[in-house]
């Protein structure tokens, strides 16, 4: 399958000798079933705090809010659709010089079209404040706007 659900991270505690140590780990479907494929390890919740910027405890920690909701719901009904990969059957192959086949950038497109039209000079600017690289890896230079 062409496009594919990214892995998912999440962050879990392990307690070793009645200290939690914390670990961030990304689960994949391996064979159709939810597996963990690996695991970071980020230390006691002291360390994390201080790796953290050092924030005192009760302070927030600083945060960056992507676009999600809309990109996501137009995301699950395009992968349900297989629309990249309907596109991809009947064009054919990438060429050898492309960053992506034609069904990922129609994808691409789509997604854009229903959350933020935009240019396609502005798309790597919009897909920036997006969730997007958590629904597809594509690399920085297949976003430029001459490869639409």
């Amino acid at each position: 399958m062409i496009l594919q659900y990214l892995d998912m991270a999440f962050i879990i505690g392990k307690k070793h000798g009645g200290k939690t140590y914390y670990y961030l780990a990304k689960a994949a479907r391996v064979d159709g079933k939810p597996r963990l494929v690996s695991q970071r390890y980020l230390g006691s919740a002291e360390e994390v705090m201080v790796r953290s910027g050092e924030v005192a405890p009760g302070e927030p920690f600083p945060s960056h809010h992507l676009s999600f909701g809309d990109l996501g719901a137009t995301w699950r009904v395009i992968f349900r659709l297989q629309i990249a990969e309907i596109i991809d059957e009947v064009v054919g192959p990438r060429r050898s010089d492309a960053q992506a086949s034609l069904g990922p950038y129609n994808a691409l497109m789509i997604l854009n079209r229903v959350e933020c039209p935009c240019s396609k000079l502005g798309f790597s600017q919009w897909w920036s404040k997006t969730a997007g690289d958590h629904l597809l890896h594509l690399p920085q230079a297949a976003l430029d706007h001459r490869r639409f």
